[in-house]
């Protein structure tokens, strides 16, 4: 019952719902009664006017259905700084973050290492007929392979198991470096299709592996990244990785925009920006 309530709070209180709270709550329960009663994954249509196939056992494909923009203030900064340009989404799942800035870049490639995700992403590429492309690979700091939590269907939640116990079913999985793989796209198709301007990191607490491997990106490519910071992660080791590539990290805040500090509360998405930009936007050190 407490998860209930959460859930149709959320779904009152997101910016992106005013003007269509009702239909969003009756979304909600309509996707409920689906899911028990015919079980099948469904299309919906996103607010940008692409469609995504949502699956049953999906636990991103709600996000779409209650919020007519999910993530709304996140994405919304990320649509208002993206003009062009490659997209590098890290923890891809089905594609929805994807999905939600295609009209803001040039071409995208998602990152997913398990496969039921990776193939549902491809499949909401292909719905749209967007010639993006998906990689079944783990992003981290080395090479090789790792084990990955399998929690069945295209959950948003498996994590690679470094350093951790897990309970849960894993598979085995490729990981690289980001600096790995661009240097290999490059050495055998050349150049990306048009220049990167944004890498976004959503990996379950691997994002400071993630950012440590792609630290020669950082300082010749300098993109704008978007990243989650988790309770579990080490916040003074991902600040730490950032200024070593003279970046500036900071959250959205209701104050506006906020540098980030070994303060900054857990459980929100954080961006980096390239410092010789900073004076692009209005940063404060303050609350």
């Amino acid at each position: 019952m407490s998860n209930l309530s959460y859930v149709l709070r959320t779904i009152w209180q997101e910016p992106s719902n005013r003007g269509q709270r009702l239909s969003r709550v009756a979304g909600f329960a309509g996707w409920q009664a689906w899911k028990r009663l015919v079980g099948r994954p469904r299309t919906v249509c996103l607010g940008n006017g692409l469609r995504m196939r949502a699956y049953p056992d999906c636990g991103v494909a709600p996000a779409a259905i209650y919020y007519a923009l999910p993530n709304s203030e996140h994405i919304a900064f990320l649509r208002q700084h993206l003009n062009g340009g490659t997209l590098l989404d890290v923890g891809a799942n089905i594609g929805l973050m994807t999905l939600l800035l295609a009209r803001q870049v040039q071409h995208a490639i998602l990152f997913e290492p398990n496969p039921t995700a990776a193939a549902r992403a491809r499949e909401n590429l292909a719905l749209n007929h967007l010639p993006f492309e998906v990689e079944s690979k783990a992003i981290s700091d080395s090479s090789g392979t790792i084990r990955m939590e399998d929690s069945g269907g295209g959950s948003p939640v498996n994590r690679l198991v470094s350093g951790f116990e897990t309970t849960k079913p894993t598979i085995e999985v490729e990981r690289l470096t980001l600096d790995a793989y661009l240097a290999d796209y490059l050495a055998r198709r050349g150049p990306l299709p048009a220049p990167l301007s944004a890498i976004k990191i959503d990996v379950e607490g691997h994002e400071n592996s993630v950012i440590a491997g792609m630290a020669q990106t950082l300082r010749e490519l300098r993109p704008l990244v978007m990243f989650e910071y988790l309770q579990r992660t080490n916040i003074v080791e991902t600040l730490r990785l950032f200024a070593e590539a003279e970046y500036a990290v900071f959250g959205l805040t209701a104050n506006g925009l906020r540098q980030a500090t070994a303060q900054v509360a857990p459980l929100q998405d954080l961006f980096a920006w390239p410092r010789e930009r900073a004076q692009e936007l209005p940063l404060s050190t303050t609350a």
